[in-house]
C-alpha cells in the first residue's frame, strides 16, 4: 500500500505544473496610470520673509476730559461714529453760565462807558452812580452765592451751579472794587482815565472767562477720528479730571510687535515690510517708524512699531503679522513650494516626459509660503508636477489631468 502511495506523488505534481504552465504571459495588466498636476517652471522674483505676530493699534487716541462740572443734557455722537476736529460730543447745561457772561458783558458796557465820559469830561455825580449800582450788584451776588453755598452743602444743587455763582460773585466783586477806586481817585484829581482804561481791561478779562467757562459746557472732538469710548449719558454729571470720551486717529493707524534677539537686527528704521490682516484677508505695505534700542523690562523681547501706509478698513485691536523680507533673489527659476521633496537632506522633484514620471534632483535656494528657488537640475519650461508627486517613482506611468501655463 506505501509503495503504490509514494509513485502518485510524482504523478500530481506534473499535473499540477502543467496546469501552471498553461498561463499566457499577455494576461498580466499593465498599472493603471497615475493622475497628476503640473505646472511650468518659470522664471520670476523671490524674496525669503520672515513673520511675526502682532496688533493693530490707533495712531493717537485721546481721552477727551471736561474742563467744568456740570450735569449733561445731550450726547450727540455714539461709539464708533467719525469725527471731525471740533464737532460738538457732549452739552452739559450752562443756564448759570450764560447768565454769568452777560453779566460780565454788562460789566464791561458799564467800564467802557466810563471811560468815555472820563475822556470827554465826565462828572462827580457819573462816578458815585456807577460806584452805587456796582456796589449793589456786588451785594446781591455775594448774598446769592453765600446761598448758593449753604445749599450746595446740604446736596440740593450741584458743583455746576455752585461754580456760576462763584463766578458771577467775582465779577460783581472786582466791578464794584474798580468803580470805588476810580471814585477816589477822581475824588483826589489823580489819573482817572488811566483807572478806567484799566478797569475796562479787567472787565474784558472778565468777559473772556465767562465766555470761556460757557463754551466749555460744549465738549468738542479734539481730532479728526473716531469715537472710542463714551462715559456719559444724559442726565449724569461730569467733572474735571475724569474722561467722559476718547477720540483714536485712525489716518495714523500702526502695527505693535515685539522681536526677539536674534531678529531685532532684521530691522531698521525706514525699511518697508508687509503686513497681512488676517481677519480682512489682505495684506498692506507698511513702514517702520520705531525699533526699540533695548528689550523690555523684565523680558528679551524688542518693540518694534510700524505705520501703515494705507489702512482702510483696519481697526485697532485686530491681530496683524509683520513680514520682513531677509533675502532676495531676481530672474531665477521658481516652481511651487510643494513640488519640490526631500529624502536623506537632499531635494528633488518629478517632471514629465512622453507619459512618465521623470525623477530629477535639483539644488533649492530661497523659498517662502508658496514658491522655492531652483538653483541648479531644471530649466525653464519644464513641466513639474505640483500634485500626486508622493505616489510617484521614476518611470511611474502617469495621466496628466491639468496643465497650468501661467
Amino acid at each position: 500500500m506505501k509503495k503504490s502511495l509514494v509513485w502518485l506523488v510524482p504523478v500530481i505534481l506534473a499535473v499540477l505544473l502543467s496546469g501552471c504552465g498553461g498561463e499566457k504571459a499577455d494576461d498580466v495588466r499593465e498599472p493603471d496610470p497615475i493622475p497628476v498636476r503640473v505646472e511650468e517652471a518659470l522664471t520670476g522674483n523671490i524674496s525669503e520673509t520672515v513673520g511675526f505676530s502682532g496688533e493693530v493699534a490707533a495712531g493717537s487716541e485721546v481721552q477727551v476730559v471736561p474742563k467744568t462740572s456740570g450735569r449733561v443734557v445731550r450726547v450727540v455722537v455714539s461709539v464708533g461714529q467719525e469725527v471731525k476736529q471740533g464737532d460738538l460730543l457732549i452739552e452739559l447745561e450752562a443756564q448759570e453760565l450764560a447768565a454769568a457772561l452777560r453779566q460780565a458783558e454788562a460789566g464791561l458796557e458799564i467800564a467802557r462807558a466810563n471811560l468815555k465820559s472820563a475822556q470827554s469830561g465826565g462828572t462827580l455825580a457819573q462816578l458815585q452812580a456807577s460806584k452805587q449800582q456796582s456796589e449793589a450788584n456786588y451785594i446781591n451776588a455775594k448774598v446769592n452765592f453765600e446761598r448758593m453755598d449753604s445749599l450746595y452743602v446740604q446736596g440740593g444743587i450741584s458743583l455746576q451751579q455752585l461754580d456760576a455763582s462763584r463766578l458771577q460773585y467775582q465779577v460783581a466783586e472786582s466791578q464794584y472794587n474798580l468803580a470805588h477806586e476810580q471814585l477816589a481817585l477822581f475824588e483826589r484829581g489823580e489819573g482817572q482815565a488811566e483807572i478806567l482804561a484799566a478797569q475796562v481791561k479787567q472787565a474784558e478779562a472778565g468777559v473772556e472767562m465767562a465766555r470761556l467757562n460757557y463754551n466749555n459746557s460744549r465738549i468738542t472732538a479734539p481730532l479728526d477720528g473716531v469715537v472710542a469710548m463714551l462715559g456719559a449719558e444724559v442726565g449724569t454729571m461730569v467733572s474735571p479730571g475724569i474722561a467722559v470720551a476718547a477720540v483714536v486717529n485712525v489716518e495714523g493707524v500702526s502695527v505693535t510687535a515685539r522681536l526677539t534677539e536674534q531678529t531685532v537686527g532684521l530691522v531698521q528704521q525706514g525699511m518697508r515690510v508687509t503686513v497681512e490682516i488676517a481677519s480682512l484677508g489682505e495684506s498692506f505695505d507698511g513702514e517702520v517708524r520705531e525699533v526699540a534700542p533695548s528689550p523690555l523690562a523684565g523680558t528679551k523681547s524688542f518693540p518694534v512699531k510700524v505705520r501703515l501706509l494705507d489702512a482702510e478698513g483696519v481697526k485697532p485691536g485686530m491681530f496683524a503679522r509683520l513680514l520682513i523680507n531677509t533675502a532676495a533673489s531676481d530672474d531665477t527659476v521658481i516652481v511651487p513650494r510643494a513640488a519640490v521633496l526631500e529624502q536623506d537632506g537632499k531635494h528633488y522633484l518629478y517632471t514629465v516626459k512622453d507619459g512618465k514620471a521623470v525623477r530629477k534632483n535639483v539644488v533649492t535656494g530661497l523659498y517662502n509660503e508658496n514658491s522655492i528657488e531652483i538653483v541648479s537640475g531644471l530649466f525653464v519650461g519644464e513641466p513639474v508636477v505640483t500634485a500626486g508627486q508622493h505616489f510617484l517613482r521614476d518611470g511611474s506611468v502617469v495621466l496628466v489631468e491639468e496643465v497650468d501655463v501661467r
